[in-house]
């Protein structure tokens, strides 16, 4: 670049009444980051020969990427005023209309530069883009049909299925990617939206090796890395995935849904600082995405953030006052503060906006009943009640409620009657279970929940609540069956991974407990009944440090669980500390509960001495 500028001053010192010289030494001041400098020697050019189109376009398209609206517009008109038959004019003036909220312009712009281009499909591509930016959907796809109908293009094909794969259109979308597919049979992308068909009818598997096939043949698309991160994502394996996502954003750094899945993940990860990163980048590549205000402001909560958590959610109810979702999230973080009646009032907000929305009403029922509205809350649900008597749901949620308010019978009721509404329902039956589980019902409990798997055999919530009661009743081989199937239908679910490696510990199979409570701990790893799980695991593979840590963690989060607490006392001894040993195994048999070990734990009071 320093020998470019040499050429550049060479050039307008031997001709400064050229404008050659002033136009290099401008894309030499670009390159620089010099934008003032740039400006000067454009306008320099111009002064020089007013009629040529490239300095005018350039100065155009600089103010414009420095949001100096009115300048552009100045140079853009100026260009087409030299220039009115250009298509890149029309096109660079097209991008800058519907950009400054002039979309109906900019559209003709467009359409004039197809009349003029002789490449009318890069055209015709490039506005169909922009109407979906616009949010014109139906005006894109009709563009798109269009040029498939006037030139074949299968740019458009490609186009038009990633387009309506975003509506859920799956149906719609096979017939064009048969079409791209029986062109080229190893096209990249057609294999790629292939592979985005089979994973929105749920065929993970078959989605994986079409994203791995695609880029195979071509490891430079962002695309595939995208979705073969979520379809990792969906079979559980986070790393994998994360490192798709973020191949995928570096081929494409302005990415949106890379940034905004990766932010999904780091939410879920509990991570505030690397999500919120990748959410803001989302949000600023779309400012008007509300999905991205909405993750962006959940990242803000989870950082404790919440005065600018307050000014995100807040802009999001003064730009769409008709929409719940601002509402709903401003009532979430007033929760999270602890102001349970604010919450309960913007719920209400919320559900005035969305009055069929049973989860908005859910919420804003458990908010009454928190700020000790109870009466207003029955009073609420007694309408809802007396409006839609015959939906399942509805009276699912009335059972929910009661649970919440300790109302036992009352939620039996609505449980039987969401039963009676929707026999085959499995969630209803599931939470019937969870409902006798609560109350120690343990017969009871295990009939609904293998009721609730006869209904929906591959969830894997049910398989663990039934591991659960098989596990409470002493049936520990029939509950370790039930959390294998639940860990291998979701390897996501902490819960299942973490009772299986406690049961396998103490059948003394400590490698493959090891396995499975490391990938519950990955899934959760603030939870302090795993840290315990994995805490003492290690303390039986005599990794004494590691479970030191883990259980300090653990015993500090679960004071009263005895057991807990005994754990962290032998690896204290383990460690040289005594001492605290031997307090903290008196206060494990001080508490109420019992635990496994606790006579031996007396026997180590009564000898002085903590050792296993």
């Amino acid at each position: 670049m320093e020998e470019v500028g040499k050429i550049a001053e060479e050039l307008v010192t031997a001709n400064a009444q050229h404008p050659a010289g002033y136009l290099l030494r401008a894309g030499v001041a670009l390159g620089a980051d010099r934008v003032t400098d740039a400006i000067s020697s454009l306008k320099q050019a111009v002064e020089l020969d007013p009629t040529m189109l490239r300095p005018l376009l350039a100065l155009a398209n600089i103010y414009f990427a420095q949001q100096e609206h009115k300048q552009a517009a100045e140079w853009f008109d100026r260009a087409l005023q030299v220039a009115p038959n250009s298509a890149d004019v029309r096109v660079a003036r097209g991008h800058f209309l519907f950009a400054t909220g002039a979309p109906e312009e900019g559209r003709r712009e467009f359409q004039k530069a197809v009349e003029l281009s002789p490449d009318q499909e890069q055209v015709r591509l490039v506005l169909a883009d922009r109407y979906v930016a616009l949010g014109r959907r139906d005006d894109a796809e009709q563009e798109l049909a269009g040029l498939i109908a006037d030139m074949n293009s299968h740019k458009a094909r490609k186009a038009l299925v990633e387009l309506k794969l975003t509506v859920g259109q799956v149906a719609e979308t096979k017939p064009l990617v048969n079409a791209i597919l029986e062109a080229e049979e190893h096209d990249p992308v057609g294999i790629y939206l292939k592979g985005r068909i089979a994973l929105a009818e749920n065929g993970v598997p078959q989605a994986v090796g079409l994203f791995e096939e695609a880029i195979g043949r071509n490891a430079a698309l962002s695309g595939p890395h995208l979705y073969l991160g979520l379809a990792r994502l969906a079979q559980g394996r986070v790393d994998s995935a994360q490192e798709e996502l973020r191949e995928a954003i570096r081929l494409q750094p302005d990415n949106e849904a890379g940034h905004l899945a990766l932010a999904k993940l780091y939410l879920a990860q509990q991570k505030p600082a690397e999500a919120e990163k990748e959410a803001w980048q989302a949000l600023r590549l779309n400012p008007s995405s509300l999905e991205a205000a909405v993750v962006y402001g959940d990242t803000l909560v989870l950082g404790k953030n919440w005065t600018k958590a307050e000014e995100v959610y807040g802009a999001i109810v003064r730009q769409l006052p008709g929409h719940p979702v601002g509402y709903v999230k401003m009532a979430a973080l007033r929760k999270v503060q602890g102001q349970s009646a604010e919450a309960a009032k913007l719920f209400s907000q919320a559900l005035s906006r969305a009055p069929d929305d049973l989860a908005i009403l859910q919420d804003y029922l458990v908010s009454l009943v928190e700020s000790r509205q109870a009466q207003q809350a029955d009073r609420v649900l007694g309408e809802y009640l007396a409006k839609g008597s015959r939906d399942p749901n509805l009276w699912r949620l009335a059972g929910r409620l009661y649970v919440s308010q300790r109302k036992t019978d009352q939620a039996e009721k609505a449980f039987r009657k969401a039963i009676e509404l929707a026999p085959d329902l499995a969630l209803v039956h599931y939470e019937l279970g969870q409902l006798y589980l609560l109350e120690r019902k343990l017969p009871a409990a295990e009939s609904a929940f293998q009721t609730a798997l006869k209904k929906e055999e591959t969830n894997s919530e049910v398989h663990t609540a039934l591991g659960l009661v098989l596990a409470s009743q002493g049936r520990v081989d029939a509950a370790n069956v039930h959390y294998r199937r639940a860990v291998q239908l979701d390897r996501r679910n902490a819960v299942a991974a973490n009772n299986l490696a406690a049961s396998l510990t103490e059948q003394q199979e400590f490698d493959d407990a090891l396995g499975l409570a490391l990938a519950a701990h990955d899934q959760a790893p603030a939870n302090p009944a795993i840290k315990d799980t994995l805490g003492w695991i290690y303390y039986k593979k005599n990794r004494f440090a590691d479970a030191h840590r883990l259980l300090a963690e653990a015993s500090a989060a679960l004071p009263q669980h005895p057991a807990v607490r005994y754990h962290h006392a032998l690896t204290l001894s383990k460690i040289g500390k005594q001492e605290e040993a031997l307090a903290e195994l008196k206060t494990a048999l001080a508490l109420p509960g019992g635990f496994p070990g606790a006579d031996r734990a007396a026997q180590m009071i009564a000898s002085n001495k903590v050792e296993e």
